[in-house]
């Protein structure tokens, strides 16, 4: 799976509202909030632990690319959400169709 963009995310704690557990596993799918809408996006993980609070980049993977990437550019807040906010986040880079990152 190729990815569309790189993001940092910080995950939010369990006490600011945030998950209840670590993020793992090669992927993980949530919606990611573009000024308020809904993208669902997959992050991938490649097999690390995402801790809560703290600072991640991670690739992303879009089910819907060519809706959601023109209303992103470098420096853009996004947000991912699970029901609530779970990670804070700002496109750190986008990728050309079809690349590679790792």
């Amino acid at each position: 799976m190729q990815p569309d963009i790189v993001l940092e995310v910080r995950l939010r704690t369990t006490a600011e509202g945030g998950r209840q557990t670590v993020l793992e596993g090669e992927r993980y799918g949530c919606p990611l909030l573009v000024d308020g809408d809904a993208f669902d996006c997959r992050l991938l993980l490649a097999g690390r632990k995402f801790e809560l609070g703290r600072t991640y980049e991670v690739p992303i993977k879009f089910l819907t690319r060519d809706l959601v990437l023109p209303r992103l550019y470098v420096g853009k807040s996004v947000q991912l959400w699970e029901g609530k906010i779970i990670g804070d986040g700002v496109v750190v880079g986008i990728l050309p169709y079809g690349s590679e990152h790792g």
